[in-house]
């Protein structure tokens, strides 16, 4: 069998050249023995492009590209294609990965010169893959259709109108129409699955072949080039592979632990991976409160802010992302790393990470006067960084750079941590003066327990009783609440499906016809599958238990939680009716704020109490207990497969760990003779 192996390589071999290219970048490329941390992040890049690749492969075959079924093609995914949750979260953390492990793929390349000299072309190359990247995540995002994927991809492309002349044009070219609209959806997914990874695909080998060509750099930006024994084999140099290739497995089981963890525990990372917004489908006649791109483009969009004018601030913009391909000729330097270099690099290297990274944060939070002075100040600072190089560089003083390699240069774990320390402190303290946000109420707070099978059943009664009518959940089936609760399909079938045309088996669109309730209530009433994901469960649960009687509403009541809502008090019946009254401003904590100056208490709030004026079937206790099974089971039907995602998670994590111990035993064996 061996024998027949080895014969059909060399047959293959003969007509493909595989073990040439085998040996020219793996088995007989030399690499330094000196890589430190920084140099997983390319490998790990690779593992997130192949990640994207395939789980995107598997994404499309259920996906459909058209403003009327894009939205719910994402939820069939998520709910009824077996085990379609994991690749959707494994697709969606993974774009944020991709550029996690990018940027400080980049920021190594700012750490050891690895854009100077012969490595330019590498430089270039990587700098092209960071483009289209962006372009694949901007065309990627906006196919969910959300509330946030519409109106982000509106206000990016309208970026393109402050072009004069041909801007307008620009933007009916790209969309494809004079709105944003399922043309510009269909356009955007054949980008997205078909020309921009081609593109992406053929950079990278592109960015391999030149690094392989001239070889990597390393921590002392040393040429191990010059030093070769009779063999003509670097003498500082190691086999990529076993060596590194065994390296790298135990960083990458460190990679997908972490990868994991966000993954099968906190997928929307705080709104942050997977915003809340987007779980609301696209509606262009609804813009949200605050509109911002995903994370990843957030330093680039501060910039754009920074500056009033538009054209100028689109200028500004496209010049922050271009300016770095000009880096390998901006840095006048005699030496790669910055070990060797004067302490202004070292000042400026921690400058532009620290503007980079505020730069970051604001361009996620709301405009205000002076997150917009932070924002002009660090884009000073970012284009300082550039533009001021070849002076800076130019000037310092730098060290002897060795004529080999070293083990055990750099500034060390402590040192290291020292930096971060140093950082943390300097991009959060100035985040921390412009963090004052805007008015809104402090949230009563509920933890949803999804395990509880009585409260989510209470639950779902309780949705069916008084939710229902108004309210769909058109995004869930009878047959898998049912299951999922433990109740008996009979009995689902006589006390949830109410609607005798409807199966057990259909979704659950059992509401008043969308006419109707418009002409009811002035919009049509929202459905509630993803409320909680998008709202949140303390908003809901503080909505549902804060009505109180207002007698100039057409329907006679207010909300504390949604001033002027449409809404009427659905659950009146249950909790009776409320006044309020003038009282204290409740903190966080539960507490009563405080005014920092006078440090007395604040009692503006125009609803800061509850009296009950018309008592109801259920006490307050009992109506707590009952909206907090209302909202438990609405956090239920916005992920039913949440409880089986953290119990499978559990699992995977405790695999990863294991194949770490392997991979570290592999790794000493390996490495226990290298020096």
């Amino acid at each position: 069998m061996n024998n027949a192996l080895i014969g059909l390589r060399d047959w293959i071999d003969t007509r493909l050249p595989i073990m040439r290219a085998w040996n020219t970048h793996m088995g007989e490329y030399y690499a330094p023995k000196n890589f430190n941390f920084f140099y997983y992040f390319g490998v790990f890049s690779l593992v997130v492009l192949v990640n994207q690749l395939l789980t995107g492969i598997w994404l499309t075959m259920n996906y459909t590209p058209s403003a009327e079924d894009a939205f719910a093609s994402v939820e069939y995914i998520m709910r009824d294609v077996d085990y379609g949750w994991i690749l959707r979260y494994m697709h969606s953390t993974g774009a944020s990965a991709f550029f996690v492990v990018v940027y400080l793929h980049m920021f190594r390349a700012l750490l050891y010169g690895s854009y100077k000299k012969p490595r330019e072309l590498i430089w270039l190359f990587g700098m092209l893959i960071f483009v289209v990247l962006m372009a694949e995540a901007f065309v990627g995002y906006v196919l969910p259709w959300g509330q946030m994927s519409y109106w982000g991809a509106q206000v990016i492309i309208s970026l393109f109108g402050a072009i004069p002349v041909v801007g307008e044009d620009i933007v009916t070219w790209i969309r494809g129409d004079y709105l944003i609209s399922g043309i510009t959806l269909n356009r955007f997914f054949a980008l997205h699955v078909v020309a921009l990874p081609i593109v992406l695909l053929a950079l990278v080998v592109l960015h391999i072949l030149a690094l392989h060509e001239v070889g990597s750099n390393n921590p002392d930006g040393v040429d191990i080039k010059k030093h070769k024994d009779e063999n003509g084999i670097p003498l500082d140099g190691i086999k990529f592979h076993p060596y590194y290739s065994v390296h790298d497995l135990q960083a990458i089981g460190v990679f997908l632990f972490v990868f994991c963890a966000v993954m099968f525990f906190a997928p929307e990372m705080g709104g942050y991976f997977l915003e809340y917004a987007n779980f609301e489908e696209a509606n262009n006649l609804k813009t949200p409160e605050h509109i911002a791109p995903v994370w990843y483009f957030t330093p680039f969009y501060s910039v754009l802010r920074a500056v009033p004018d538009k054209f100028w601030g689109f200028v500004a913009f496209a010049a922050s992302v271009a300016i770095p391909f000009l880096l390998p000729w901006l840095d006048r330097s005699p030496v790669k790393s910055w070990r060797y270099r004067g302490n202004m690099t070292k000042v400026m290297l921690l400058l532009f990470t620290v503007s980079f990274l505020i730069l970051g944060v604001l361009g996620v939070w709301s405009p205000t006067p002076g997150r917009t002075l932070l924002a002009q100040v660090c884009s000073i600072i970012y284009f300082a960084f550039f533009l001021l190089m070849p002076v800076w560089t130019s000037v310092e003083k730098t060290k002897p750079v060795p004529e080999r390699v070293t083990m055990n240069g750099g500034i060390g774990v402590w040192g290291s941590l020292g930096v971060l320390v140093l950082i943390a402190l300097l991009t959060v303290l100035p985040l921390k003066a412009v963090a004052a946000g805007g008015p809104g109420i402090e949230l009563d707070h509920m933890e949803p327990n999804l395990s509880d099978k009585a409260s989510l059943q209470h639950g779902a009664g309780l949705y069916q009783s008084y939710c229902s009518g108004c309210h769909s959940l058109q995004y869930s089936r009878y047959v898998r609440v049912a299951s999922d609760l433990d109740i008996p399909v009979d009995i689902a079938e006589e006390y949830l499906v109410l609607d005798r045309s409807h199966k057990v088996g259909d979704l659950m669109d059992n509401a008043m016809p969308d006419a109707l309730g418009k002409q009811w209530f002035g919009v049509v009433p929202p459905d509630l599958t993803l409320i909680a994901r998008s709202k949140s469960p303390d908003y809901l649960y503080t909505y549902l238990r804060t009505f109180y009687e207002d007698p100039s509403r057409p329907l006679g009541v207010n909300n504390k939680a949604f001033p002027n809502v449409g809404m009427p008090h659905a659950l009146l019946e249950l909790q009776g009716l409320q006044s309020c009254a003038a009282g204290p401003v409740q903190a966080a904590n539960g507490g009563v704020k405080r005014d920092p100056l006078t440090n007395q208490d604040i009692l503006d709030d125009p609803c800061g109490n509850f009296t009950l004026v018309q008592e109801g079937a259920m006490n307050p206790e009992e109506f707590d207990e009952a909206v907090y099974d209302l909202v438990n089971f609405l956090a239920y039907v916005g992920e039913p497969a949440a409880v089986q995602r953290q119990r499978i998670g559990v699992y995977v994590l405790l695999f990863i760990g294991i194949f770490f111990v392997f991979a570290w035993l592999l790794n000493r064996e390996y490495w226990k003779d290298v020096h």
